[in-house]
């Protein structure tokens, strides 16, 4: 699957106006970093031959997760990561994370 894009995050939190597309943009993108940065990988990212691998779908909607938390809790309202208050998109990463050691 294709990286998630600004379509799919409006229609993963119902938003059919164009108002608030920048802010979105830079929640997608803090999403995508944010995925990238648990998992220790880059996303999307190559197999051993060097040809990109698509996205696998509980990354994509791990992604879409956080960054609708971003949207909708613009503040910061817990202590600790933003794992601690989305569980899900952790368990959703979790068997994508690599390099952690024994």
């Amino acid at each position: 699957m294709p990286m998630p894009t600004l379509a799919d995050l409006k229609i993963h939190l119902r938003i059919r106006h164009g108002l608030d597309d920048d802010d979105l943009q830079m929640k997608l993108d803090a999403a995508i970093d944010n995925a990238s940065q648990f998992i220790n990988r880059p996303i999307p990212w190559e197999d051993a031959e060097g040809e990109v691998v698509a996205v696998p779908n509980s990354v994509r909607v791990a992604i879409l997760i956080i960054a609708a938390e971003l949207y909708t809790n613009r503040e910061e309202s817990v202590v600790g990561t933003i794992y601690t208050k989305i569980p899900k998109a952790e368990n959703m990463l979790h068997f994508y994370r690599v390099g952690l050691g024994i």
